[in-house]
Order: structure tokens, then C-alpha cells, then sequence
């Protein structure tokens, strides 16, 4: 049954005109020594492909999956880009070589990447969601305006706005590191972006495996909807904002309407029913996941939207929270998750957060860890 490639589900969208620049903007990156961190990823690969095409300086690779990086090696190989990168086998909660990384190679702009972000199975492990997504942004963060890098950009997602999930926390949290520790010499900006449409994880990806089987295709909820974006718009919209100079703190890029994500498995198997003539192919409505909404939001019930910064991006504005009050809950939280305390956690994380609301499979975890007399 014919299924597209990865490059090919944009197809499967509504037609519309990109928002953003058609081509990757260079500007911010040629001549540069450019940091990538979880490289080795859906939107870290992609955008180093398009920054190699920038001729920065320098260019290096940094994920944890030895295989993940050694396809991007080989890639790169192929294309005669070895000269110009390195790739480093690391995890980006490893402090002290992200110090030596920095005090050798003098990164002067990291587009951060690096996440966990499957979202039932970080409600299933809350402690990795935070140490990952939001304590190692902290102490990259506080690295980054230490040794002075030029610019660092967090890759962060919609599921930040009014969180539901760890995975939204957590990415929030990262985002409040990114305006924690922004400076005139170090600036920082973190883009909220929906789904990526092909990327590991993404919807589309696995309605294709699904209908390549014969069904049936898993739906969540007969009204959930989702904003999609193209893997290029993603890169030309990062490209975008990384080339305004100036640029601080939070921003959303244009990404048109919700898309009903029943109307897209019905969308992906007519149009695989219409290439084979095969019997037809079911659709199972699943339930909602631990952790899912129905429906994202751009912007917390906190937040308003800006001025446009760059084409197709607009800046989120928000209360501005004190430094020191910042630096003493991610440490607070430090602490919580050496205890592995589940209870502490989600206290802390609702202080900070007061939008979130953890979700039912976290609370049952916290009873069941409190009834059997520990808290992990």
C-alpha cells in the first residue's frame, strides 16, 4: 500500500501559504560556531542539514543515541560535511562536560533540541520528564550566559500553554529557565511549536504504520485536534528567529487552524484505499491517554501575544517572575528529584506552574506510592 515518505506528510495538511521565508535563513548562523543539542532527533537533524547549507564556522552534534548519531554521521559523510562538524556522544544532563564543551569550543549560538517527549510514557516516569526537559535547560541555560554564547534557542511545544501533561511542565519549566537566564551578552528565546509533522512521535508517522498493517487506526477522541507544522516551515521558522539580532524570550510561530486528527486518519486512508483497492480500513476511537488534552492552546491563560518579531512569529508576553525566586524552586526541585518524592514534585511544580493540573494517572501514582508508605 503506498505510503508517503517522511518529507511527503506535509501532503496530508490543508494547502496553505507558508507564513515563514521559503528558504532557511542564514543569516544568524554563517560564520558561526553553532551548537546542536539532541542532533540526532526529527528536528535537530533536520536543522542541521539546513545549517550545514549556511556555512557556519563550525558545526557540532551533540546527542545520547549512539545510533541516532552515528545515521547522522553517516549522512553527513555522504555529503562531504565532515570537515565541518563533530559529533559528540553525550547527554545534555552531563554538567561537566557541557562545561568543557563550552570552555573548549566556545559555542556562539546552541539551538536546543534535546528532550524527552512522548507524553503517556513521561506521565509514567515524571522524574526523567523533569530532570531531562527542564533541569538540564536550567543548568545549560546557566552555562550558556557563563560563558557568554551569543544566542540559545530552546526548542519548546504548544503542550507548554496551560499544561496538562510532564511533558508540558517539564517543557515549560525549560521555557522559564530560557528567560531566567537571558542577558544582553547571552540572548535567549525559546519557540512553542505544535506538531512537526513526520517527526518521531508525531501522529502521521504512526497512522501510516497502522494502515500499512490494514487497521485498525487508533484515534484518541473523535473531536481532538492538533496545530501541525511541515519539518520545513519548523526549520525556516527557527531560522527566522534565530536571524533577529536582538531577540529575547518567547515566541509562537503562525501555524494557521487545528487540524481534526479523526479528518486526518479518514484523509490518510482513502487516499491509501484509493492507491491498493484493499477492504477498508477501520478507525479505533482509543480514549484519551494519560496526560493528552482535546485540544491545545498557543498561550496560557497568563500569556497574550505580541508584536511580530519576524515573519510569521509572534512574540508571547507574560509576567516577568524574579530571578532569585526562579534559582531557589529549580533547586528546590533538584532536591525533590534526588528524593524521588512524587508528592513534593507535583507541590512544587504547581507552585510554580499554577496553571498545570496533573493529570489522574499521576494522582493514582502518589496514593499508590503513599499507601504503600514511600513517595517514589
Amino acid at each position: 500500500m503506498a505510503q508517503p515518505s517522511e518529507s511527503d506528510f506535509g501532503a496530508f495538511l490543508p494547502e496553505r501559504k507558508s507564513p515563514f521565508p521559503e528558504t532557511f535563513n542564514k543569516r544568524g548562523v554563517r560564520g558561526r560556531s553553532v551548537l546542536i543539542t539532541g542532533a540526532g532527533g526529527s528536528i535537530g537533524s533536520a536543522l542541521a542539514e539546513k545549517i550545514v547549507g549556511a556555512a557556519p564556522r563550525r558545526l557540532i552534534l551533540l546527542d545520547h543515541s549512539e545510533q541516532a548519531l552515528s545515521e547522522l554521521r553517516r549522512e553527513h559523510r555522504s555529503r562531504g560535511h565532515l570537515r565541518m562538524a563533530q559529533f559528540i556522544l553525550a547527554d545534555v544532563r552531563d554538567d561537566s562536560l557541557i562545561e568543557s564543551l563550552f570552555a573548549e569550543e566556545r559555542p556562539e549560538i546552541i539551538f536546543h533540541a534535546a528532550a524527552f517527549k512522548h507524553v503517556p510514557l513521561l506521565e509514567e516516569n515524571p522524574f526523567a520528564a523533569v530532570e531531562n526537559n527542564a533541569l538540564a535547560t536550567w543548568r545549560l541555560a546557566h552555562s550558556a550566559a557563563k560563558y557568554g554564547v551569543a544566542r540559545l534557542m530552546l526548542v519548546s511545544t504548544d503542550k507548554a500553554a496551560n499544561p496538562r501533561s510532564m511533558l508540558g511542565v517539564s517543557k515549560r519549566l525549560a521555557e522559564l529557565a530560557i528567560l531566567r537566564w537571558d542577558t544582553p551578552a547571552s540572548r535567549m528565546t525559546a519557540l512553542r511549536l505544535g506538531n512537526v509533522a513526520g517527526s518521531s512521535g508525531s501522529v502521521l508517522p504512526a497512522f501510516r504504520e497502522q494502515i500499512r498493517r490494514g487497521g485498525p487506526v487508533a484515534v484518541t477522541h473523535s473531536e481532538t485536534t492538533r496545530y501541525f507544522l511541515t519539518m520545513e516551515e519548523t526549520c525556516s521558522a527557527i531560522g527566522a528567529l534565530a536571524s533577529v539580532e536582538d531577540a529575547s524570550g518567547l515566541f509562537v510561530p503562525e501555524m494557521g487552524k487545528p487540524i481534526s486528527i479523526l479528518n486526518l486518519a479518514e484523509l490518510m486512508i482513502r487516499r491509501a484505499e484509493g492507491a491498493q483497492r484493499n477492504a477498508a480500513i477501520k478507525i479505533q476511537i482509543t480514549g484519551l491517554r494519560p496526560g493528552d488534552k482535546l485540544h491545545e492552546d498557543l498561550l496560557s491563560s497568563l500569556e497574550t501575544q505580541g508584536a511580530e518579531v519576524a515573519r510569521g512569529i509572534r512574540a508571547i508576553c507574560g509576567e516577568a517572575l524574579s530571578a532569585n525566586w526562579i534559582d531557589a524552586k529549580f533547586r528546590a526541585i533538584e532536591e525533590i528529584a534526588m528524593r524521588r518524592e512524587l508528592g513534593a514534585l507535583l507541590d512544587a511544580l504547581k507552585e510554580i506552574v499554577s496553571e498545570y493540573q496533573p493529570g489522574s494517572s499521576l494522582m493514582k501514582q502518589w496514593v499508590a506510592a503513599a499507601a504503600g508508605g514511600g513517595d517514589d
